[in-house]
């Protein structure tokens, strides 16, 4: 009997939210052949229809379970508190996403990287992780960055991702403002020193006493395009693959996977550096195109960077954007995410 065998039809009630912007509705969920399937509790007739090999959990072990759609980014959330509903879901889940060879690798690959992958690794070490790095397709990324951060949750019980609804919303309308849809950002509670960091996969992690210290959405916004900033500057996957090292890099390259103690000790120590130090002029730069004044995040700043901060706090005024970037309303719920 498979995973899919024993859970086949079972069935269980949630909250699914729709958007946003939508209000959350009580629901029942239907675990399909290979698909999740969410319907009205009255009429029964069916809301969303979610795959269930791209379903992400928010919340590693934390009740009740908040699960989003891979292909849906923030918009749609399902929360489950029954028990063996969110068991069949993550066996389930467990069962149909295998770690073969990924197809980008076996149809990407072909005899000219294999004989450099055996050179890099005998001789070469620097040209076999910029080269895999470099043939690496975002979708494989953002899977990399999502399992580096899973990796966190197995060694401490206290480390979650925060997922408040209402903070999350807000959160989702502060990324589009500042840094647009293509990115995911989330607040994590547990991780000692974590400020803001990025993973692989256009993945921005913030720690919660980051979030609760700051005074406005606009000085949030500084940290955000940091950190967007050091990414360009700095392919993070090239980061990991080099923290790896060579062994680790011709095991991605040639299985489509990276090991787990890499990617587990690489997540931990990059979420516990400082955040990301921007140069004055190209993030006074990118505040200016958002209508942001670049003084809410130069205040903020901690001891050790009042160079930065002056720099900011010198620059010449610009134009500001007629509305803020979040209402007060919203910012709190930003501010409150981790509170559930």
């Amino acid at each position: 009997m498979t995973a899919l065998d024993k859970y086949a039809r079972l069935e269980g009630s949630g909250v699914w939210r729709a958007g946003p912007d939508e209000q959350r509705r009580d629901v029942v969920v239907s675990l399909g052949d290979s698909s999740l399937i969410i319907a009205d509790t009255k009429s029964g007739q069916a809301l969303s229809h979610w795959s269930l090999p791209a379903v992400v959990r928010m919340n590693k072990g934390t009740r009740p379970a908040v699960y989003t759609p891979l292909s849906d980014g923030d918009s749609e959330t399902l929360e489950l508190d029954d028990a063996l509903l969110i068991e069949a879901l993550e066996t389930i889940r467990a069962a149909l996403s295998p770690k073969p060879p990924m197809r980008w690798l076996r149809l990407g690959l072909g005899a000219g990287v294999v004989a450099l992958a055996l050179a890099g690794f005998l001789w070469l070490p620097g040209v076999l992780v910029a080269r895999t790095a470099a043939i690496v397709p975002e979708a494989a990324r953002v899977q990399i960055g999502r399992e580096a951060l899973d990796m966190i949750f197995e060694s401490a019980s206290s480390e979650r991702v925060c997922a408040d609804p209402d903070g999350r919303q807000s959160l989702a309308t502060l990324r589009n403002r500042v840094l647009g849809s293509d990115w995911r950002v989330v607040v994590m509670t547990g991780i000692p020193g974590l400020e803001a960091a990025h993973l692989p996969g256009q993945l921005i992690v913030l720690g919660d006493a980051l979030v609760s210290r700051l005074d406005s959405p606009e000085a949030l916004a500084g940290y955000l395009l940091a950190e967007a900033q050091a990414r360009a500057a700095t392919d993070p996957l090239l980061d990991l693959l080099s923290a790896a090292g060579t062994r680790a890099t011709l095991t991605l390259l040639t299985t489509g996977t990276l090991p787990e103690d890499s990617l587990r000790g690489y997540a931990i120590q990059r979420l516990q550096r400082p955040a990301a130090l921007p140069r004055a002029t190209a993030l006074g730069e990118a505040l200016d195109q958002i209508g942001v004044s670049p003084l809410p995040y130069a205040m903020s700043l901690p001891e050790g960077r009042q160079a930065l901060s002056q720099a900011l706090a010198d620059r010449p005024a610009q134009p500001r954007a007629a509305e803020r970037l979040l209402s007060d309303g919203e910012w709190l719920t930003v501010q409150a995410i981790c509170a559930h």
